[in-house]
């Protein structure tokens, strides 16, 4: 008996340890989620996870005020520089379209300096998401100013921040680092958003042969540079990587603990 025991408690001992280890790897990809592939019914996927992302038209004001409640951060996700054919709303700006959006066959850049197209995503559909009692906004698609670098478009994006602003709520930007960049050169990034969203850092993404990789050393140093200059400036950052393996997610676990970031290891495109 005395020699069983103590052969158990090494045993124990490292079951406890790898038990801790299980418990730290799951609470850093806890952190954060991003699911916009789910509705309101589907809740329950977002258990566990403190800050989330979801697809607001998809939820009911009870369910999202059950999220915050059970101490969840939510922002809502809000396309502002493209429209998607899906949309209830598709046929009323159709004709604002510029250009296809490259592996989005459903999607198309659209004008954001059009009034109607800002006056729309404030006092309609921001009015409409405010109104449901979400923690905050997460914009997409300010990387039309990438695609259409105009004086206009700049002008555009920041007058439909500046709008969204009005609603006192945080403000998460996805991509769109030329026009966050110039945010900050201009000092008025601090104005009009709380915090950052990168997608692929680290992963990659093959959209003709649908499959997940490493990314490029090159393209990561021009998002690591990126993502300090927004820590510098005073934003949050938040990073979205997809299929990462374990070996990569050490690293983006350990880049991210050492910086002070937030980040979320999705399984797919789909945001499920």
């Amino acid at each position: 008996m005395r020699r069983k025991a103590a052969l158990a408690l090494p045993l124990l001992l490292l079951l406890f340890l790898l038990f801790c280890l299980l418990l730290r790897g799951k609470g850093a990809e806890r952190d954060y989620g991003v699911f916009l592939g789910i509705g309101g019914e589907e809740a329950e996927r977002l258990r566990g996870f403190r800050t989330v992302v979801i697809e607001p038209s998809e939820f009911q004001k009870e369910q999202i005020q059950k999220l915050r409640e059970a101490g969840k951060t939510v922002y809502g996700y809000l396309n502002i520089g493209a429209i998607e054919s899906g949309r209830p709303y598709f046929s009323r700006f159709s004709d604002l379209s510029l250009s296809a959006y490259e592996n989005w066959p459903e999607e198309s850049w659209i004008d954001v300096s059009s009034p109607r197209w800002r006056d729309f995503l404030v006092n309609e559909l921001g009015k409409e998401y405010a109104e449901l009692g979400l923690d905050g906004f997460f914009l997409d698609n300010a990387d039309v100013y990438y695609h259409y670098p105009e004086e206009k478009t700049y002008r555009g994006l920041c007058e439909i921040l500046e709008g969204l602003r009005g609603f006192g709520l945080p403000i998460l930007i996805n991509g769109g680092d030329l026009f966050v960049s110039r945010c900050m050169e201009e000092g008025r990034a601090l104005a009009l958003l709380d915090g950052i969203n990168q997608e692929t850092v680290f992963s990659s993404i093959d959209f003709k042969r649908k499959s997940y990789g490493r990314q490029g050393e090159e393209e990561s140093a021009y998002f690591r540079s990126y993502l300090s200059r927004a820590k510098a400036c005073g934003l949050s950052v938040y990073l979205l990587e997809y299929r990462a393996d374990p070996g990569l997610s050490a690293r983006i676990d350990r880049y991210c603990r050492e910086n002070g970031f937030h980040w979320y290891n999705a399984e797919g495109l789909e945001l499920r």
